[in-house]
């Protein structure tokens, strides 16, 4: 009996199609019109079909909810990783914050959440646009936090996508194929989302454990990049004293501070005061 296309090539199909960890909808029609122009599979094949026929040696579908439905991805890795599934929903996404420290093996902080970020586009600089004043800043810093509505679960674990300012993914390494912020962009990171923790002071206990893993240099470079509007060279500044740096070893953002006082936390109902960084702290 002659064999159709598919039957025939069928080992170097899959050979092709497992060479990639995830596929959506597009991804998979994108590798039909590759085998089509291969001699692989008949020019007539159907996505449907190819979609069948793909389930019939092995493809694998993960469904993920997020933001009140499901996004499904496929794979031939029976094994597939949360976090490179979760890293294949949005393109150029990389692991963040707590979850990029618990990937590269440095901490378990809140391994119940995997935070995934997606920068925003170049939208060039902002932070000399706009007037900032103590009265603006004491008013943001009364006021609850605001979280993004883009969250979901999968396998017991909550999913935060967040969308950080464009940095041209600066500070983001690749370890075993999956994009993930270095410890000192976490630190960024995770000082400017406090609000995704109980408070600055858990921050600080996390990275004093791992001290010799955060290179000040780096941090600075990293915070510049992102061009923020609010102070934050003193607020990250007097982090990296209270995880145990010195101030000589802190002389660059100590030419940072603003003008203005500034805050590790908002709307707290008490803070202390550090008068060097000029920082309302907890």
């Amino acid at each position: 009996m002659r064999q159709d296309y598919f039957s025939k090539n069928v080992n170097q199909i899959k050979s092709i199609a497992a060479s990639n960890y995830s596929y959506n909808l597009n991804d998979l029609k994108g590798l039909l019109i590759n085998l089509k122009e291969k001699g692989l599979v008949s020019n007539s094949m159907s996505s449907s079909k190819f979609y069948d026929r793909l389930i019939d040696i092995g493809l694998l579908s993960f469904s993920v909810f997020m933001d009140g439905g499901y996004l499904t991805r496929y794979s031939f890795n029976e094994s597939l990783s949360d976090e490179k599934l979760l890293t294949s929903l949005k393109k150029n996404a990389f692991l963040s914050m707590s979850s990029a420290l618990n990937y590269i093996g440095l901490s378990e902080y809140r391994n119940n959440f995997i935070f995934i970020s997606k920068e925003q586009t170049d939208k060039g600089s902002d932070s000399g646009d706009v007037e900032l004043t103590q009265k603006a800043i004491d008013n943001a810093f009364a006021k609850d936090y605001r979280k993004t509505h883009m969250i979901g679960k999968y396998n017991n674990k909550h999913i935060i996508f967040l969308q950080p300012k464009y940095t041209m993914q600066f500070g983001v390494t690749e370890i075993d194929g999956i994009k993930v912020s270095s410890v000192n962009r976490a630190l960024v990171e995770m000082v400017v989302n406090v609000q995704y923790f109980r408070n600055s002071r858990e921050i600080i206990d996390v990275f004093s454990k791992i001290k010799n893993h955060i290179n000040v240099d780096e941090v600075f470079a990293i915070t510049q990049r992102f061009d923020f509007i609010y102070p934050y060279f003193q607020s990250i500044g007097y982090i990296l004293e209270e995880i145990g740096f010195e101030k000589r070893e802190l002389d660059e953002f100590k030419e940072c501070i603003s003008e203005f006082d500034f805050y590790t936390d908002k709307n707290q109902l008490n803070y202390s005061y550090d008068p060097y960084w000029k920082m309302y702290h907890v």
